[in-house]
């Protein structure tokens, strides 16, 4: 991955397609935080929410229409405030963004619902103990990995999808 500045309007510069070029216009980690933590609330949550409103869905086809309008409405709400389509980069970094604090929402979630947290002190060692440690690196390693590629590449690709319609 390239990481360096690339000004928009170079003439004699032809980026590469590929590449994650960081322009003038690219937006900080910081800033699309507050694209990437209501998506992640909404990821997280939405779908046991419309699933026990009783949506006749699989779980499968719920999460898929949760991701679809989910990188739908960070699409047009980025273009109603940046008055331009996401970068690359910025794809990719919402997708990390979303990716580290998902993992952090459902391991917390995770032990929640195995230990009653309002009788009980949890250590790590207990956590150790009781096997949950290992569960939580593998489910999040493989949970993380997914999530990523999802998202990250869910929003490019959608992005172009909606521009492409939009021309037609």
């Amino acid at each position: 991955m390239q990481d360096e500045y690339l000004k928009p309007s170079g003439k004699d510069s032809t980026p590469d397609p590929i590449a994650m070029i960081k322009t003038a216009n690219t937006k900080s980690f910081k800033y699309l935080l507050r694209y990437a933590l209501p998506y992640t609330m909404l990821y997280v949550f939405l779908p046991s929410l419309l699933s026990r409103l009783g949506l006749p869905l699989s779980n499968v086809w719920l999460s898929t229409l949760v991701l679809i309008l989910l990188n739908v409405g960070v699409i047009i709400l980025f273009q109603q405030t940046q008055k331009r389509g996401l970068e690359k980069i910025e794809c990719h970094r919402i997708g990390l963004l979303t990716t580290v604090l998902t993992l952090f929402t459902t391991s917390l979630l995770m032990i929640h619902a195995i230990y009653d947290l309002s009788s009980t002190q949890i250590s790590f060692s207990s956590l150790k103990q009781d096997g949950v440690i290992p569960i939580l690196v593998i489910s999040g390693a493989i949970g993380a990995v997914i999530n990523y590629i999802i998202i990250a590449y869910g929003l490019w690709v959608l992005q172009k999808l909606i521009f492409r319609f939009r021309r037609v």
